[in-house]
Parts: structure tokens; C-alpha cells; sequence
């Protein structure tokens, strides 16, 4: 899950978008906006990634207010209209070489828009209404080690961008792209010391999510994203740590939203959770939480079964309790372990991470981490692999 912000501009990625792109890309410094980190100075950051996602300052763009008839590939590239959207994958790779070498890996682009429409007419190509920022993380559990980059840009002079036909999304060199519309997509990223190059081959068909995609957030009109999920992709490639390169398979999930707004002022954050099953289900649930701590009643999910058949779960469906925790270095303090209940599918599910450190402190900092799966389904042994993502826990 993720995206952008109010009338006032709350605090955060978008407000440190704003301060340094507003007046470079309007003001008429035709310099590049990229890098792997922002300066300093301007960017305060924000421990709430809702922050992102505030209700305010929708006037020009489109909400998601009605579920929508979704057309693929199209679909899987951008949609400006909107305020903001993210590509979100991840996945758990095994090394081929029989050294039970094994990583996780997250890639994710968001793109924002500054003001409403897709286009900027102008002479220069420097010129654009539309950013992009993308995050990097791999996880090599072998090692104990976590290695994450960030990186940013204007969507302008071919820096940064979405296309439909062919699709693709990037930032610099990193990238996901179709040579076709209906052809296997490449994942490619590469800092100084980690890098990663897979293709993605779906199992299973675009799920969509909520009310045939349309995911309510909260109460208000509008608070809502159009979600669909891709929930088991084929995954083979190469993983780089220093300077040893791996030859890997595994299984990746893509999240793909676009809304305009999504959280109220009451909401703080979520709890999400993606697991592939042993017994070739998948599931998907992202617990909301309020700013005191109760767990919001629009809190949903999908169970997904082997066959590709999508069941809609709501907040009384699952219960969801905390094993354990983990705090980081500024003492902010994580969930680190679960229990997930499931009685109208007779799941009960163990959910460990790999390692306890997986926190991506970028400008806005949040965990997202690989994790394992036991436990049972109707009695029945069960086991699998994940990826968890937890919001509005850090306060430092």
C-alpha cells in the first residue's frame, strides 16, 4: 500500500517534494531534480507515510469514488488524472547454486503529480508536473544484512516516467518494462554495492481488491484507491551483493493503486501483510489503524485461491495478533511477529520476519521486510513466504 496530501500540504515526502521541485520545475532552473538522497536540509521527513495520503487539495484531479472497469495491460501503466499511484513489488528469491543463499527484495515507484492534468505545456523539456521517487531494498538473510537506496526525479527529459505502450516505469537506470504488451517484465535496479535483474512471469491474473477494485479507506467520499493485485509472479535472475552475483528463482507480488486521496486525519498508518501459501493460496490484508491505536473498520483484504478466485475479507474476518516486538536505534518500537486467524477459511497463520531490522529510513521511514509463514489451513500443515509492510510507527 501508499501516495500524497492537503490544501496546507501536511508534513512529509510531499511537502520535501514540494520544497524542492515546485521552485526548480516552475520557476525556470532547467537543472535535473535527481539523486539517490535528498538534501538534508530540505528534507525533514516524516514518520507517517499517511501523511501522503491525506483528503485535502483535490480540486482538478479525479477521485475514486466508483469502481472501475479496469482494461489490461493498460492499466498496468500510469494514469495521470489521478493525484498519485505506486508500482509495488516484492518477492523472495533463492539462490540456484545450492548455497541456501536466499533475499528479499522490494522495488517501488510512486508517482505525484504538483498540479492537476497529465501534461505541462512548454518549450522545455525540463519542464513537468509530475515526480517520481523510488525505493530500493534488499534483504540478505544469510548475511543479516539490509541494504536500501532512494532515489528521485522530476518526470521530465526522460529522467523518470510511465508509458502504457510499451509499458514501463523508471527512475534513472532503475526500471520495470515489457518489451510487449502481453511479454514476461524485467525488474532491474543497481546501487554501488546491490543490485537486482529479474523477470516477472504471472502465475495467476490481476486480482482486483474491495468492491471490484474500488478500496475504501475511510468514510469520506473519495477516500478510496482503485487496487488490484498481481499475487504470484514467476521470478529468475540475478541478485548482486558486492561483489558476488547470484543466479535466483522465486516468487514476487505486485500492488498497483491510483487515487487522489485515501486516509482521513483520524488514521495513522496500516499494517499489510502478503503471503504466498505452500498450498498455492495467496493473501493479502492491510489491517488500518487509527490514531489511537483501534483498528479501523475499514480495514480489508483478499484471499486468493490456487485457482486465482478472489474472496473479499473485511475487518471481523481477521484477527490479527502482535507476538512480539522489534525497536530501532531511535528507540521507535515495530511489531516483529504474528498471529493471523482466519476462522471462514480455517487459516491460523505464524508470520516471522527473516531478520528484525528490515526499516527503511529514506525520507519517510517505514518497515518492509521479507518474512516466513507457518501454521494451518483446516487442520492441514502449512507454510509459505511474504512480505509485510508497517506505517506510522515511527515517531523519531
Amino acid at each position: 500500500m501508499n501516495s500524497a496530501v492537503s490544501d496546507h500540504i501536511n508534513n512529509g515526502l510531499y511537502n520535501s517534494v514540494l520544497i524542492i521541485l515546485f521552485s526548480i520545475l516552475f520557476v525556470g532552473c532547467e537543472a535535473p531534480v535527481q539523486g539517490t538522497h535528498p538534501p538534508a536540509e530540505l528534507l525533514p521527513g516524516s514518520s507517517r507515510l499517511s501523511d501522503l495520503l491525506s483528503d485535502g487539495g483535490l480540486a482538478g484531479y479525479k477521485k475514486a469514488t466508483e469502481p472501475p472497469v479496469f482494461s489490461f495491460p493498460d492499466d498496468h501503466g500510469p494514469h495521470p488524472d489521478f493525484r498519485n499511484e505506486w508500482w509495488y513489488v516484492t518477492g523472495n528469491l533463492d539462490a540456484d547454486d545450492g548455497s541456501g543463499e536466499r533475499f528479499g527484495f522490494e522495488l517501488t515507484f510512486f508517482r505525484f503529480s504538483l498540479t492537476p492534468g497529465g501534461t505541462v505545456t512548454s518549450e522545455s523539456a525540463w519542464r513537468t508536473n509530475q515526480v517520481y521517487i523510488a525505493h530500493f531494498a534488499i534483504t540478505d538473510v544469510g548475511a543479516d544484512q539490509f541494504h536500501v537506496a532512494q532515489r528521485y526525479s522530476r518526470g521530465g527529459a526522460g529522467l523518470a516516467g510511465a508509458t502504457s505502450d510499451p509499458f514501463r516505469v523508471w527512475v534513472d537506470d532503475w526500471k520495470i518494462d515489457a518489451a510487449s504488451p502481453n511479454a514476461s517484465w524485467r525488474l532491474a535496479a543497481h546501487e554501488d554495492d546491490f543490485g537486482i535483474d529479474i523477470q516477472l512471469k504471472p502465475l495467476k491474473r490481476p486480482v482486483l481488491n474491495g468492491n471490484a477494485g474500488l478500496s475504501r479507506k475511510s468514510d469520506e467520499p473519495g477516500n478510496a484507491s482503485f487496487y488490484y493485485s498481481i499475487s504470484r509472479l514467476q521470478s529468475s535472475g540475478t541478485v548482486t551483493i558486492g561483489d558476488l552475483t547470484y543466479a535466483v528463482t522465486g516468487l514476487a507480488w505486485l500492488d498497483r493503486e491510483w487515487s487522489s486521496s485515501a486516509l482521513s486525519k483520524d488514521q495513522r498508518g496500516w499494517d499489510w501483510f502478503a503471503l504466498q501459501l505452500s498450498d498455492g493460496s495467496d493473501l493479502m490484508f492491510y489491517q488500518l489503524r487509527q490514531n489511537d491505536g483501534s483498528i479501523d473498520i475499514h480495514s480489508a483484504g483478499t484471499w486468493i485461491d490456487p485457482d486465482g478466485n478472489a474472496v473479499h475479507l473485511g475487518r471481523d474476518d481477521v484477527s490479527i495478533w502482535v507476538k512480539d516486538y522489534w525497536k530501532n536505534d531511535r528507540d521507535d518500537r515495530y511489531p516483529a511477529a504474528w498471529q493471523i486467524d482466519i476462522p471462514s477459511i480455517g487459516f491460523s497463520l505464524d508470520v516471522t520476519p527473516v531478520m528484525a531490522d528490515q526499516e527503511l529510513t529514506t525520507n519517510v521511514k517505514y518497515w518492509e521486510g521479507a518474512v516466513d509463514v507457518s501454521g494451518q489451513a483446516a487442520g492441514a500443515r502449512l507454510a509459505g513466504r511474504g512480505y509485510v509492510e508497517l506505517t506510522g510507527y515511527a515517531e523519531h
